[in-house]
């Protein structure tokens, strides 16, 4: 991919032939590219599932559910049937979310399923999300400036090496608008700027960009200090934007929580954690504020000083709820673990991870939230009542210590009345909820050890409550991971598996989750977007299940149809190659055919020499695996052998002490069975106990012969119609 990355004003969008076919020349020649391309031009006409993810975690309340996947399932996914796809370059580290929104029409004059990633070089890439076509658009956010350098003000603890587009952006619910904050230096000025733009062409829209900056109390936004972690809330009309440090406690920051209205970006509200103190950050491991469905904000606090509404209104290590009324954002309610100054003094910030708020639960408390920070503690805390702060104890719903070993980020995920739990150094843990409690221990682990960068980063796909897959991300080794979320010891697939490194995920970031929509997984990296889904399938429309005679070219030629695991349509372009594990037939013209317009390899064979059961096999390095059985039968018989009894002594009237057998055989030395064998002793006057037996499996038909009454020689004659007869010479005496 090669498209030049700036700012563009494109023209209204209409279909027209021209579009059409330009969307056709576009197509790169590499393999899958060619194999779909038809799909893609076509897709203006095609209409697809409703299945977006226009928010980090997938919803507001970052439950990281997606419960409207109907391709993946764990029965398809699984090394054979899943793999890679392609993967998309871009120009700098992906640490926000992909995004997903479905069929929008945009600026080429086609409907596609978007794709689109932020990169902390400041570009905004928007792709198709079924191709490696090069991106539907492409802009840069820099403003003739450039990325913060990470060497500056920044901690190189982070990975990295400029600081741009940190956080995940989001997208309103018509699909019209992304909204993205990017952080730019340029000369001396440093800024961070809150650009709308059109989720068709790029364009920048609503009167975009405008410069985040503001006072609170006595104290002002420090630019050069700060980053934008977590990702961007859109809620009651509002954009909230949180701020934290720049990747470790060093410099003068705070935690910020800022308010732009969504339509004209005008500064609604600035609200600072500690406005006395300093730290109490918003970062969350990346995960946005949260909200319910009384439309309160939630946001986790990461260590800093606590004093409370009675004091200064320092609230690090807290969990604060939020409401807007109309003109301000204001602190409803607040939860602070009693051990506070622990945390702020060991820097073990209870902000780490995000609020996961849960769906209505039965039992006395029906509005609950988890939190869980750096200690390792998990919270299950009563939104009408968050337990504010207590020296001596927790007055939450629950406590549940050490459920990691060391800390909590992101965010917990949830499904189906179980809450999955993600450590950093630890196992993924399943915790279901009964009548609203967590049990006290998961009922179920990974088997795979998650450690050395962050927790592993999840998400859960499913329809509905069935078809389960919680997708995991393991930041350290840069494996892509998919369990059983009813029993996480079992794994379906990931990414290590499939021999020689056919799905390799490219480098990642801590805290980077994938994103999972419409039958395919979007995973950021260092410096692609690689995507996962079903691999194309192989069938064998014709020529299966066919017997013929050795050296023979089967009459059916055998046919393999390449087909979109998605659409079923006939995939163009894809080398497919058969061999017959080593039964030495011969495939023809080659044994590596291209499927032609409608996705079809035509191979003919010749079987070998041996009469055998076949089983060849088709392939690509990037689709299923499918096979022929065939079947190389002996022909006709050419020749009788004499097999055993030739050349026995026996008195007169007794029967030999072995039989006498004859094997027929083809012209290639193959048995034939079925082949009736008559024998006489040509008047010798003796008696056989099968005059006429027919040949075995072996090719192999015996008789057993009593001798006639006169001593001397006898001569047994065993034949068959059309083949040289052959004959036994016995000896009575």
């Amino acid at each position: 991919m090669s498209l030049p990355v700036a700012r563009v004003t494109y023209p209204s969008p209409e279909i027209s032939l021209a579009m059409i076919w330009s969307c056709a020349v576009r197509k790169r020649m590499a393999l899958m590219a060619v194999a779909i391309l038809a799909l893609v031009c076509l897709s203006f006409s095609v209409a697809s599932a409703q299945n977006d993810v226009l928010t980090q975690h997938n919803d507001v309340g970052r439950t990281g559910q997606n419960l409207n996947e109907t391709f993946l399932t764990p029965s398809n996914v699984n090394v054979q049937q899943f793999g890679k796809l392609f993967a998309q370059d871009v120009d700098g580290i992906i640490v926000g979310q992909p995004l997903y929104a479905s069929t929008v029409l945009t600026v080429d004059g086609l409907v596609h399923n978007l794709v689109i990633v932020v990169t902390q070089h400041n570009t905004v890439y928007a792709f198709d999300g079924d191709t490696d076509l090069d991106p539907i658009w492409a802009v840069s956010l820099n403003d003739g400036g450039t990325p913060d350098p990470i060497t500056d003000f920044g901690c190189k603890g982070t990975g990295f090496k400029e600081v741009g587009i940190t956080s995940t952006p989001v997208i309103d619910e018509a699909k019209t608008t992304i909204y993205v904050v990017a952080k730019t230096v340029n000369g001396e000025n440093r800024q961070f700027a809150l650009h709308a733009l059109d989720i068709r062409s790029g364009t920048e829209i609503l009167g975009g960009p405008v410069t985040i900056t503001g006072t609170y109390g006595p104290d002002s936004f420090l630019v050069q200090y700060q980053i934008q972690r977590p990702a961007l809330l859109l809620e009651n009309g509002l954009i909230y934007i949180g701020f934290g440090g720049n990747g470790c406690d060093v410099y003068n920051y705070n935690g910020w929580l800022f308010a732009y209205d969504s339509q004209t970006l005008e500064q609604q509200a600035v609200l600072e954690m500690a406005p006395n103190g300093r730290q109490a950050s918003l970062w969350q491991g990346g995960t946005g504020p949260s909200a319910d469905e009384f439309g309160n904000i939630y946001v986790v606090t990461a260590n800093g000083p606590y004093d409370g509404p009675n004091g200064k209104d320092d609230y690090g290590d807290s969990v604060l709820k939020m409401g807007w009324n109309g003109s301000t954002i204001g602190v409803e309610d607040y939860f602070t673990p009693y051990n506070q100054q622990y945390l702020d003094d060991n820097d073990r910030d209870l902000g780490s991870a995000g609020a996961l708020i849960l769906p209505d639960q039965p039992g006395m408390y029906p509005h609950e939230l988890i939190a869980g920070g750096k200690e390792g503690t998990l919270y299950l805390i009563n939104r009408d009542n968050l337990g504010q702060f207590n020296p001596a104890m927790d007055d939450v719903i629950e406590t549940l210590p050490d459920v990691a070993p060391f800390e909590l980020t992101g965010s917990p995920a949830y499904w189906n009345g179980n809450v999955y739990v993600s450590g950093d150094r630890d196992y993924i843990k399943q915790f279901p909820l009964i009548n609203g409690l967590l049990t006290s221990q998961p009922v179920s682990q990974t088997t795979v050890f998650f450690g050395g960068t962050g927790a592993a980063s999840t998400s859960i796909t499913a329809n509905g409550t069935q078809n389960g897959i919680l997708w995991a991300l393991e930041h350290a080794a840069h494996i892509l991971y998919a369990f059983d979320p009813t029993n996480l010891a079992t794994m379906l697939y990931n990414s290590e598996q499939a021999l020689h490194g056919r799905d390799e995920l490219s480098l990642t970031i801590r805290f980077v989750t994938p994103t999972i929509s419409n039958g395919k997984v979007y995973v950021g990296g260092k410096t692609q977007l690689t995507v996962y889904g079903l691999l194309p399938i192989l069938t064998t429309p014709t020529g299966n299940g066919q017997t013929g005679v050795p050296k023979e070219v089967l009459p059916v030629p055998l046919t393999v149809l390449v087909s979109d695991a998605y659409t079923k349509a006939g995939i163009p372009g894809v080398a497919v190659t058969c061999n017959d594990n080593g039964a030495h037939g011969t495939l023809l013209p080659s044994a590596t055919q291209t499927t032609d317009v409608t996705g079809t390899a035509t191979f003919q064979y010749q079987l070998p020499i041996k009469q055998e059961a076949i089983t060849i096999t088709c392939s690509n390095p990037t689709t299923t695996t499918t096979t022929f059985s065939e079947t190389s039968a002996a022909g006709a018989p050419a020749k009788l052998k004499a097999a055993l009894g030739n050349r026995q002594v026996g008195p007169p009237n007794t029967m030999l002490p072995k039989p006498l057998v004859v094997k027929a055989v083809d012209a290639n030395g193959n048995a034939v069975n079925g082949v009736t064998v008559n024998f006489t002793d040509n008047g010798a006057g003796g008696t056989f106990s099968a005059t006429s037996p027919v040949t075995d499996s072996k090719g192999e038909a015996s008789t057993q012969y009593t001798t006639g009454p006169n001593p001397g020689k006898t001569t047994v004659t065993a034949s068959t119609a059309g083949v040289p007869p052959v004959n036994f010479v016995e000896t009575v005496q």
